[in-house]
């Protein structure tokens, strides 16, 4: 079992990526990406088809594809819940319209590059489920699905009796599907994606940006050992915005932890009945996540917390006790150690769920804040950003940046206060999903 906070169960599966350098000696660039997930791969691609003769540098300060991006849940989701939209109101029905196209163009990139590069990610095009065991949010999944067939989504509602044969578990009481999206494995989808990037870019790993400043001819990046000069940066770290000064009084970072069984013994496999994989996600903001992947694991995401430095290793073993408590409520024949891996990740919070997507300066490009659906949203806004860039409009660009920014956040120490008490009340109500 691994508990290092730095080595996710889903990286020790993909295997070992490729070594990339270390930025040690002043490098310029026409262009630089800061980040190397699922934005900063797919900005950088975009850029390279834009412009193939430019010097691309992609830095991170970790191994490439070896961030959130490779700690995720594996939902490339297509269809947002409609739970938090405003569906009732013209502004808000556009809004969310904007973001499932934005979504959907995400899944279909994903899908066309995989299958075009034959990226080995486990990737299938199965649909996600909402589920809720506590009869109290019954109607929020039966509002779902009216929402989601007024909005023309494919979906549909599920009772406890098929949604025990369909995942193995008679712990859920009703569900609702919907088709679309996709579940992978994030590690190996992040590695692949590095591999196919053109020869035009640059890779820089383990070279943590500490400041971003201004020159003469752009920006400077500062490193420990280097300073990487562009004419052009794109900033596409999520969770670490504020790290680097940026928008600190606009999004946040939320710690959260998951777990991965090893793979389910065959006696086990009889016990629930041999399902396909599947993923259950929760009408609770902090209920369970949940997966029985394509190599026969399960993995459990129950927990959520402000803690803008992260989840100290020593911490680990507490939340693997709760993911434990999780797992047995759901498949009580499980043994005691019957996870393998425990790991901590961070996600990038708005106040009113929007990203962030915009030129900040001249020459200075963000994107990010994805609110826990980085893999497809993240895929697809970060070639738009590099449109942006390259002066490339198109109608999907256009609704980008018609998205609603997010909105301000009360200053510290008050944003702390709001948040503890707001993640107390959602576990409370969602005491029962995790």
């Amino acid at each position: 079992m691994s508990l290092c906070p730095d080595i996710c169960g889903w990286s020790a599966l993909a295997g070992t990526p490729p070594a990339y350098p270390s930025l040690t000696t002043d490098q310029t660039a026409d262009y630089a990406i800061i980040g190397t997930g699922f934005t900063g791969l797919s900005a950088a691609r975009r850029l390279a088809e834009h412009f193939p003769d430019a010097r691309i540098a992609l830095i991170d300060g970790k191994k490439v594809a070896g961030g959130a991006s490779a700690r995720n849940s594996g939902f490339a989701v297509a269809n947002e819940s409609p739970g938090h939209a405003q569906l009732d109101t013209p502004t808000g029905l556009a809004s969310y319209m904007t973001m499932n196209r934005i979504d959907h163009a995400g899944v279909d990139l994903l899908r066309k590059l995989v299958s075009a590069h034959d990226i080995d990610c486990q990737w299938e095009n199965t649909g996600s489920i909402h589920a809720a065991r506590d009869p109290a949010h019954f109607d929020k999944l039966r509002h779902h699905a009216e929402s989601f067939a007024k909005l023309g989504v494919d979906a549909r509602l599920i009772d406890g009796a098929e949604l025990a044969t369909r995942l193995g578990t008679p712990f859920y009481g009703l569900g609702v599907e919907s088709r679309g999206g996709a579940l992978l494995q994030p590690a190996m989808l992040a590695q692949g994606l590095a591999r196919i990037l053109p020869e035009g870019v640059s890779i820089f790993e383990n070279s943590p940006v500490s400041g971003l400043f201004r020159g003469r001819d752009g920006w400077d990046l500062h490193c420990a050992n280097a300073t990487l000069r562009a004419k052009t940066v794109i900033v596409a770290v999520n969770a670490f915005f504020p790290r680097l000064g940026l928008k600190t009084n606009r999004v946040f970072p939320l710690a959260l932890t998951a777990s991965l069984t090893r793979p389910l013994s065959e006696t086990e496999e009889q016990e629930i009945g041999r399902p396909d994989s599947w993923g259950i996600l929760s009408p609770r903001s902090l209920g369970a996540t949940m997966r029985l992947t394509r190599d026969r694991r399960l993995l459990i995401r129950n927990t959520a917390e402000f803690l803008p430095h992260g989840i100290a290793e020593a911490d680990l073993p507490a939340r693997r006790a709760i993911h434990m408590d999780g797992l047995r409520k759901r498949f009580p024949f499980l043994p005691d150690d019957a996870i393998d891996y425990t790991w901590s990740g961070n996600i990038c919070i708005s106040r009113n769920a929007k990203p962030v997507f915009e030129e900040s300066e001249p020459g200075l490009f963000l994107c990010g804040g994805y609110n826990a659906s980085g893999v497809s949203r993240g895929t697809i806004l970060g070639q738009l950003i590099a449109d942006l860039v390259a002066d490339q409009p198109s109608d999907l660009l256009s609704d980008a940046l018609a998205l609603v920014k997010p909105t301000r956040l009360p200053p510290r120490p008050f944003l702390d206060v709001g948040v503890n008490l707001r993640l107390r009340m959602e576990r409370r109500a969602a005491r029962k999903e995790q």
